[in-house]
C-alpha cells in the first residue's frame, strides 16, 4: 500500500505540534517538536510492508494548496494525520479536499480530539473515513492491512469510521501492553534539520521510555492518548535507540517524551547510568512530588540540562480543585532540589482553574516570582476535549459559544463565577512581562544562545512578544 503520513500545515502556513495531550502552535521561541507519533506510524507501517512517505507540513513551510496537489498527481491508497483541537476545523476540512481531487484515496485521523468526539467529527466530514482511537499505532496497521486486502473493518478495534450515512464505533483497543515490540521511531522519513532547539540551535529528536498517566488531572487528555496505567520500555530498547539517533541520524540533543519522566525513580536511575557513557544532553519533565537530590543528580550526571515542571498554581485549593495531588511546597522543594543539581528548571502555571479567584491568582504570581526559575510559561485553563474539564464545563455552561479555534493556551474560555476571561489573560500577561524584563531571566537566555542562532534573535523575540500579547 502506497501511504502518506502528516503533521498538517494550517491554512495560515504556521508551525503546529499535533503530539498526544499537546496541540499547540511552535512552542514560546518558535520551537516545533518532531512528530514522534508519525514517526512511530512511519516504522510499524514500514515493517508490515507498505510504501510509506511522511510530511511535516507547518515544520517545512508547506502551502495547503500544494499538499493538496500532490495528493491528487500521486494517488496514495491512504493518507493518515494528526490532528488537534485549536486546529480542528481545517485538519478535518483536509479529507474533503483530498476527496475532491483523489476519491479513491482512503483517509484516517487521530489525536486527543477525535478519540474524545469520534462520532461528531465523522458525521461533520464526508470526506473523512476512519479514526484511530487512543494511541494509534496498533489500530493503523489492522485498518491499512484491511485495506489491502479488501478485509471489513468491522473488528478492528479502537477504530471509528463511516459507512455511507451511517458511523460506526468498534470496541476500545486495550493499550499496548509490550512496548518493547515497537519498531524504533522512523526518523528518516523526517528531514531533521527543521527540529532544533530554540537559542541552542542544535538538532534534537523525542524519545518515549514510557506511556501512560495514573494522575487525574482535571485539564489534561494524557489518558485519552495513553491511558492510565503506566507502561515502560526496557531500559535496553530505549538505550539502544538513543544510540542508534547518535550513529545514524548524529543528533546527541533528546526530549524524553512522557506524560512524566520521573514517575518510577528505580527505572530513571537505571536508565541514567546506561546512557551516561554516550555523552548526550536532554530534558525532560517532571512532577514536583517526583523528584529527590538522589534522582537530580544522577539525571544531571547523565546530562540533563533542563527539567519542566508542572508546578500549575501557587495556590492550594486550586491545585486540589485541578486534581494535581501536589503541594506548593513540593514545588518549592522541586525547583531547589533541580538546581542544586545544577539543571536549569522550566516552571509550567495554569490560570484561570475553576475555583480560581484574584486572589489565588496573585499567589500564582507571587510563587513565580520568587522561584528561581530560568523559564516560565503561563497557560490559561483550556477545556480540551478528552479532558475532564471540557465534561464539566459543558455542564456548568462554562463555554458559552466558543468554537474550537479558540480552545488555545494564549485565549481564555471559561467563564467562571467571579472571574472573567479578561481577568485571567490580563494576569497571564503581567505574568509574562515581570518574568522576561528581569535581567537576569534575559541574560540567562542569551547565554545560552549559539553563534548561529544570532540571527534568529530577533524573530524569535518578535514572536514570543506576539505570544504573549506583551
Amino acid at each position: 500500500m502506497k501511504l502518506l503520513l502528516l503533521n498538517p500545515p494550517t491554512r495560515e502556513g504556521k508551525g503546529f505540534i499535533r503530539e498526544g495531550r499537546c496541540t499547540q502552535e511552535g512552542g514560546v521561541w518558535t520551537t516545533l517538536w518532531p512528530p514522534i507519533s508519525l514517526a512511530m506510524l512511519g516504522a510499524i507501517l514500514e515493517r508490515d510492508g507498505h510504501d510509506v512517505t511522511a510530511l511535516d507540513g507547518g515544520a517545512l513551510g508547506y502551502s495547503r494548496e500544494r499538499l493538496v496537489a500532490d495528493i491528487e498527481r500521486d494517488r496514495p491508497d491512504a493518507v493518515i494525520w494528526s490532528t488537534g483541537t485549536p486546529s480542528i476545523a481545517g485538519d478535518l476540512s483536509l479529507a474533503d479536499e483530498i476527496r475532491a481531487v483523489a476519491p479513491e484515496t482512503r483517509t484516517a485521523v487521530f489525536g486527543t480530539h477525535v478519540t474524545a468526539l469520534d462520532a461528531s467529527c465523522l458525521e461533520q466530514t464526508r470526506g473523512l473515513d476512519a479514526i484511530f482511537r487512543n494511541e494509534p499505532e496498533a489500530t493503523a496497521s489492522e485498518w491499512v492491512a484491511r485495506l489491502e486486502n479488501g478485509g471489513s473493518w468491522s473488528e478492528v478495534a479502537g477504530l471509528s469510521y463511516r459507512v455511507g450515512e451511517r458511523i460506526e464505533r468498534n470496541a476500545d483497543r486495550p493499550f499496548l501492553s509490550d512496548l518493547d515490540a515497537l519498531p524504533e521511531p522512523a526518523w528518516h522519513l523526517f528531514d531533521l534539520d527543521v527540529y532544533r532547539l530554540p537559542l541552542k540551535g542544535t538538532r534534537f529528536l523525542m524519545v518515549t521510555p514510557h506511556r501512560g498517566c495514573p494522575y487525574p488531572c482535571t485539564y489534561c487528555t494524557a489518558q485519552t492518548y495513553y491511558g492510565a496505567k503506566l507502561r515502560r520500555r526496557s531500559v535496553e530498547r530505549v538505550r539502544d535507540e538513543i544510540r542508534r539517533n547518535i550513529d545514524v541520524h548524529g543528533v546527541r540533543e533528546l526530549f524524553f517524551w512522557s506524560d512524566t519522566f520521573t514517575i518510577d525513580k528505580r527505572y530513571v536511575m537505571e536508565l541514567c547510568e546506561a546512557i551516561e557513557p554516550f555523552g548526550v544532553t536532554w530534558a525532560s519533565n517532571s512532577r514536583v512530588d517526583t523528584i529527590d537530590p538522589e534522582l537530580a543528580t544522577a539525571m544531571r550526571r547523565a546530562g540533563c540540562w533542563m527539567i519542566s515542571f508542572g508546578i500549575e498554581s501557587g495556590d492550594q485549593a486550586s491545585l486540589d480543585a485541578a486534581g494535581k495531588g501536589a503541594t506548593v511546597e513540593d514545588a518549592e522543594r522541586a525547583v531547589r532540589v533541580a538546581k542544586e543539581a545544577g539543571i536549569k528548571v522550566a516552571g509550567h502555571f495554569v490560570l484561570g482553574i475553576p475555583g480560581e479567584t484574584k486572589e489565588s491568582l496573585d499567589k500564582t504570581l507571587a510563587l513565580a516570582e520568587r522561584l528561581p526559575l530560568d523559564f516560565e510559561q503561563f497557560y490559561c485553563a483550556v477545556p480540551f476535549p478528552g479532558s475532564r474539564l471540557y465534561t464539566e464545563a459543558l455542564e456548568k455552561g462554562w463555554l458559552g459559544d466558543a468554537a474550537f479555534d479558540r480552545f488555545r493556551q494564549d485565549e481564555a474560555l471559561l467563564e467562571l463565577p467571579g472571574l472573567t476571561p479578561a481577568e485571567v489573560v490580563a494576569y497571564r500577561e503581567r505574568a509574562y512581562r515581570r518574568f522576561y524584563s528581569r535581567p537576569r531571566v534575559a541574560l540567562g537566555a542569551l547565554a545560552m544562545l549559539s553563534p548561529r542562532n544570532l540571527g534568529q534573535l530577533g524573530s524569535a523575540v518578535k514572536r514570543f512578544l506576539g505570544w504573549t500579547h506583551a
